[in-house]
């Protein structure tokens, strides 16, 4: 494995603590995610951990957790979550996300709306100042309208790209949309833009995600940190951290 790959196996499998036998899970999408999936299939195996059933967030998670024996749930089943499991593009000391990159956003904030707690795995590369620094936000819109709103986007002094599959065709969500990868530079008040961006019709759903993260645990060069939802100077004492050990 990469250094990167080792990192995020940390996260991952420090999440699994949170985890508790008889828990409904919400099941992130991603390479870190991945991580979390087969350790939670090992403790299911071992016995550690006993009637698991967990809501998967992408046909690919879906596809995982089938092959890993983690039994699946929807929510005709149930209406809440107690704890939710996933990774992130990018995040701030203020716990505002840019999440999407798999392109799993707007089931991803259904469970995340729907969970007790949301606990989400990072390496240290995705911590920023602020969300928008290193990270285009992924808008996912309905194909009729993916011209009218990359034409609002301009409007707002944003750069937007329609996604692409690896033939060149528009990438297309499990919803059946399209996604246009948007740069809005970094984010000062990631709650407005939330706010506006949701006003808009032909946006599905978009990958700013706030107020929806109760504990990120980074795994960087100085171990595994668990920060808590306001512990806002642990958060910037890592990040300083590791841009001094970056710097030298």
């Amino acid at each position: 494995m990469t250094k990167t790959d080792t990192l995020k196996e940390l996260a991952a499998l420090a999440s699994l603590k949170y985890v508790k036998s008889g828990y409904k899970v919400g099941l992130g999408t991603g390479s870190t995610v991945k991580f979390a999936l087969e350790g939670l299939a090992n403790n299911l195996k071992n016995g550690t951990l006993k009637n698991i059933e967990g809501i998967a967030t992408s046909s690919a998670t879906e596809k995982i957790a089938t092959e890993h024996g983690i039994p699946l749930i929807t929510f005709s089943r149930v209406t809440t979550l107690d704890v939710y499991i996933d990774g992130a593009d990018e995040v701030d000391s203020s716990f505002d996300m840019i999440k999407g990159g798999g392109g799993a956003l707007i089931r991803e904030k259904i469970v995340a709306q729907n969970s007790g707690l949301r606990v989400i795995i990072v390496d240290e590369s995705k911590l920023s100042d602020k969300i928008g620094e290193r990270w285009a936000v992924p808008l996912e819109v309905f194909p009729m309208a993916a011209a009218v709103e990359a034409e609002y986007l301009k409007t707002l002094n944003a750069v937007s790209q329609l996604r692409l599959d690896a033939s060149g065709d528009p990438y297309i969500t499990d919803n059946g949309n399209y996604i246009l990868d948007t740069n809005f530079g970094e984010i000062p008040d990631a709650n407005k833009l939330s706010k506006l961006l949701d006003s808009r019709a032909g946006i599905a759903g978009h990958g700013i995600f706030h107020n929806l993260a109760d504990v990120i645990i980074v795994a960087s060069e100085v171990g595994v940190s668990e920060i808590r939802f306001g512990e806002i100077h642990k958060f910037d004492s890592l990040f300083k951290a590791l841009k001094y050990m970056r710097s030298n």
